[in-house]
């Protein structure tokens, strides 16, 4: 049997502090046992191996992940984006805060497998790794977290059956507001102009909790993932 490793990228930035008014999600439950990294499986998969996904999940108010999913490179990702999912179901996490309230949020992450010899490692990154926000702040930052609303105005003016997948691109405060928001095609349909404005609405008006780096808020790129 090897020997099983788990450890956090986390120790690249400090943590922001928490306070009455903001925090972002953290993976960090304070019960190890439903934490989320201790409950990912190792695929049963040998040899010398480095596989590195990107992930996203809806982080509920009450802890739970929702909605979880990362993005296939190879299909020899599929059985280590199988052990993020089936983790996320069980897990439990300490849900953002948002002018004093606990709040469900958007969060992107990567998860990295490592194994070499008799070690199996488990890294989690708590940014999806867009590169100008690394070069100006490291592996280690924290990246920005969008709350989800329950009336967002893409939802209703987007399709509903034909396939569309676009990234929309954002300026991100320090103060947690975004800005200058722009959208790239990348498959399906191209999405009519007012479907494209109602993406681009639900990013500037939504609440966010900023990046961090050094356990202070900084500005930074925003992305996220629009399709059906």
């Amino acid at each position: 049997m090897s020997a099983r490793l788990v450890s956090l990228l986390l120790f690249f930035a400090a943590v922001p502090a928490a306070t009455q008014d903001l925090r972002p999600a953290s993976f960090e439950h304070p019960e190890e046992k439903r934490r989320f990294l201790t409950l990912i499986e190792w695929p049963e998969i040998s040899g010398k191996i480095e596989v590195i996904l990107s992930c996203f999940s809806q982080i509920q108010d009450n802890g739970k992940m929702k909605g979880t999913g990362c993005y296939l490179r190879t299909n020899y990702d599929e059985p280590f984006a199988k052990a993020v999912n089936e983790a996320a179901r069980k897990a439990r996490l300490v849900p953002a805060v948002i002018d004093g309230k606990e709040r469900d949020v958007y969060v992107q992450f990567q998860v990295k497998f490592v194994k070499e010899e008799e070690s199996e490692d488990i890294y989690l990154i708590m940014n999806p790794g867009y590169e100008e926000n690394v070069n100006a702040y490291g592996f280690g930052h924290i990246g920005g977290q969008r709350v989800i609303s329950s009336n967002e105005p893409w939802s209703g003016a987007c399709p509903q059956r034909a396939h569309y997948a676009v990234w929309v691109r954002a300026y991100l405060g320090e103060d947690g507001t975004a800005d200058s928001a722009t959208i790239d095609h990348v498959d399906g349909i191209v999405p009519t102009e007012t479907c494209q404005e109602a993406i681009r609405q639900t990013i500037v008006t939504s609440r966010y909790t900023p990046a961090y780096s050094g356990g202070q808020p900084v500005p930074s790129t925003y992305l996220e993932a629009f399709s059906n």
